[in-house]
């Protein structure tokens, strides 16, 4: 019985030639793999802001109508304000008794903006009285780890990785192109909620909301409003577990995935191309070898499962290399890059290197196309012959 020819003896005597097909598909899982690691960087980072704080911090704008309040029914704005604050402060007491909720209270925030690595996020700092600080930080369980607890207006504790992303240290103002010179970090926090906190300097905000303190049993706040007469409608804002969930898919997930995809497709298309005229080429060079096979007896069929076993080769130590290399390119880019910026991600990606495999075997399905066509085209010597 005739051996298998072997799928070595090719890579072993044409090194140069397949290991610059072995290095393009490195660079290439390279390539794909770093680019998602940056991309999901986003996703990584702002998950915190989205989907873990929101368990434990909720914020609420009740519109005038929700209350029943008219300014017609009013001598000025400023009763009708007056109403307005009377019936926000009730809710609070009201939402305090609901099992669930720690407290809640309507307070001033302004909003830091957090840079990731695609876009920026908006995330709510509560301003409060320095004496309900504490309890705020034991409620998110966080800690001060730097600095003193603020004890005057404006002044800000921020989470030590909003420190780093907007590269801040103690005594710098705290978003001074939005605010100016108002907001001054006093303290940094540690918290796996990313929190920061502060107290109120005058009227300079982002708006008024009741802060709902709660645990991670109550995820519609709709329904705890609905509960105790207050309908909401388009004209009043729920930041609740449900919202924050549904903005995460929409706004960053989907968003995301989409602009994956399309990485992905542009890189298959220029690897399969290039790939597509490597191959060729290379199988031209080796038709001779092919015939002389062919000539010795052997079948077409023995030559293509040689073709593909050399193939397997070539592109898995392809995958390996490049799946090694990316691990540690994540590593120098995660100390250098993300950490450094407060961001945070994740150096295996299972599902990614799913994709980029399916790539390589979608490539590997694509070229079997001229392998086909080549080896259907090669005669033996005696054929030639005659």
């Amino acid at each position: 019985m005739r051996s298998e020819l072997s799928a070595w003896n090719y890579i072993r005597n044409n090194k140069k030639t397949t290991g610059t097909l072995v290095v393009a598909l490195t660079m290439v899982f390279i390539a794909m793999y770093l680019t998602s690691m940056l991309l999901l960087t986003t996703t990584e980072s702002v998950e915190t802001f989205m989907k873990e704080t929101p368990k434990k911090l909720s914020y609420l704008s009740i519109s005038f109508g929700a209350y029943g309040l008219r300014a017609d029914d009013y001598a000025s704005d400023e009763e009708l304000l007056l109403a307005y604050d009377e019936k926000t402060n009730e809710l609070a007491e009201k939402l305090k008794t609901v099992p669930g909720i720690d407290n809640a209270y309507y307070t001033q925030t302004i909003q830091y903006v957090y840079q990731s690595v695609v876009g920026q996020t908006g995330v709510a700092v509560p301003l409060m009285d320095a004496a309900d600080i504490p309890g705020f930080l034991t409620h998110m369980e966080a800690e001060l780890i730097e600095g003193k607890m603020p004890t005057g207006d404006g002044e800000i504790l921020a989470d030590k990785n909003i420190m780093k992303n907007g590269e801040y240290s103690i005594g710098d103002y705290f978003m001074e192109k939005g605010y100016g010179e108002t907001f001054k970090i006093c303290g940094v926090i540690e918290s796996p909620y990313m929190i920061s906190v502060g107290t109120p300097r005058g009227y300079t905000n982002n708006g008024w909301y009741i802060v709902v303190e709660k645990d991670e049993s109550i995820t519609d706040m709709t329904e705890i409003l609905k509960g105790i007469g207050i309908e909401v409608s388009d004209t009043d804002t729920v930041n609740d577990s449900i919202a924050y969930e549904e903005m995460f898919k929409t706004d960053v997930e989907d968003v995301l995935n989409g602009v994956l995809d399309v990485v992905y497709l542009v890189v298959m298309v220029f690897l399969a191309f290039t790939v597509l005229i490597a191959y060729v080429s290379y199988m031209r060079n080796r038709v001779n070898e092919y015939c002389l096979y062919m000539s010795i007896g052997y079948s077409r069929s023995a030559i293509y499962r040689m073709i593909m076993r050399e193939m397997l080769i070539l592109f898995g130590f392809g995958a390996l290399a490049g799946f090694g290399l990316s691990v540690l390119g994540g590593v120098a880019m995660h100390s250098l890059l993300i950490e450094a910026k407060g961001l945070s991600c994740r150096l295996i990606m299972p599902e990614q290197i799913f994709y980029i495999l399916a790539s390589f075997v979608g490539i590997m399905g694509i070229l079997q196309i001229p392998i086909v066509y080549s080896i259907n085209a090669v005669k033996t010597i005696d054929a030639i012959e005659d």
